[in-house]
């Protein structure tokens, strides 16, 4: 079964979402044929609904919790077929539709998916596992790059970045990632694992691959160039004093804000920005930073794919559809995505963050060298340990 990605032309960005001035440069270089417009019109809602109530369900595998929400209201508006959500993470959902793939197993329709360090694109979408799939009533009003050039379209955009405790700090702690290999910050220091959450990973292999930034603000930060210590750059002499200054690792995300957000605390942690949501939920009094020099960081897309041979393929269409926000984006499906720490890319959907996301100040994503490089990052990540 071929799948196309349905595009269409028009809509640029906007001052409050993604816009093209965010292209990561990764997906910039290489447009996968799904991306191209397809030659046959899209089918209506009403053409998906009367076949996916013969399907009768979707199955989706999905990093995000969020998609369990988007099915509640899914299977009210269109009753008769059943929403089967399995949240796992985005190295575990690789492997699973992998092996199941090779297997002759084709159980899961919709991929909701982080990148995993360029595998999601390099071992997925280039081998056909995954596909892309804008349908063209909607693409119009997708922000580049998801529109035509990334390797997906993207439901919601994230970042890792430094949180800190809003009632122990009245302003921002840091405004250089180098501020926290100083003895004020000696052990002080929380980070989720990289090592069991990829995402975490990219971040810091993104600072070995734009070394010379991060030798840029060592500099700006301690007036002098950078002496490295048996590391191969800046990027690697970061982790290194990262880890010299007492980091501590953590299982997640939640387990860091809890350890710095539950209590007055002048520790710092490294989650997710979307987690800024939670503080009523978790009871945490946490703000991220949005401003760190070089740059804060790397962008984490959440990618909505069909799955090869989806057995339940007008049902999946009409899932990811409902999670895009429908035509006019303000479908019901699409609230959960939109959020306080997360940006939607589509130019008709009002961001609810203070800042718009091309004002963020953040490094291109570069899926080619993360695949690359992450092995070697991860390998001196765990010496370090």
């Amino acid at each position: 079964m071929m799948l196309t990605t349905a595009c269409g032309e028009g809509g640029g960005g906007s001052n409050t979402n993604v816009s093209a001035a965010t292209v990561p440069a990764g997906q910039e270089a290489s447009v996968q044929p799904s991306a191209s417009p397809a030659s046959a019109p899209a089918e209506s809602v009403d053409e998906l609904y009367a076949k996916a109530k013969e399907e009768g369900k979707v199955v989706v595998y999905s990093t995000s919790g969020r998609a369990n929400d988007a099915a509640e209201t899914f299977m009210k508006q269109y009753p008769g077929i059943k929403v089967e959500v399995s949240k796992l993470k985005s190295d575990q959902i690789l492997d699973k539709v992998m092996k199941e793939q090779d297997a002759g197993q084709f159980n899961p329709d919709v991929i909701v998916t982080k990148e995993v360090s360029g595998a999601v694109e390099a071992e997925m979408v280039d081998q056909g596992r995954y596909t892309k799939y804008l349908p063209e009533d909607i693409a119009p009003k997708v922000d580049e790059p998801y529109r035509t050039e990334a390797e997906a379209y993207a439901n919601y955009v994230e970042f890792r970045t430094i949180f800190y405790n809003a009632k122990h700090y009245a302003q921002v702690p840091i405004t250089n990632w180098w501020d926290l290999t100083t003895p004020e910050f000696k052990g002080k220091v929380y980070t989720a694992d990289p090592l069991s959450s990829p995402a975490f990973m990219d971040l810091f292999t993104t600072m070995v691959i734009n070394s010379d930034d991060m030798a840029a603000a060592y500099k700006e930060k301690f007036g002098k160039d950078i002496e490295l210590h048996g590391t191969e750059n800046a990027g690697y002499e970061f982790i290194k004093e990262l880890f010299d200054n007492g980091l501590i690792v953590l299982k997640g995300s939640d387990d860091v804000l809890d350890a710095i957000g539950k209590a007055d605390s002048d520790a710092l942690g490294l989650a997710v920005s979307g987690d800024v949501s939670k503080n009523e939920e978790k009871g945490w009094s946490i703000q991220p930073i949005y401003d760190i020099k070089p740059k804060t960081s790397v962008p984490d897309s959440g990618y909505l794919f069909i799955a090869e041979k989806a057995p339940h393929e007008a049902a999946a269409k009409l899932f990811i559809r409902w999670m895009m926000g429908e035509t006019d984006g303000k479908g019901e499906g699409l609230a959960p995505f939109n959020e306080v720490g997360s940006w939607v890319p589509r130019s008709d959907v009002q961001t609810k963050n203070d800042i718009p996301y091309e004002d963020l100040n953040l490094w291109l994503f570069d899926g080619d060298a993360l695949y690359n490089t992450a092995p070697k990052v991860r390998d001196f990540w765990i010496k370090q340990k």
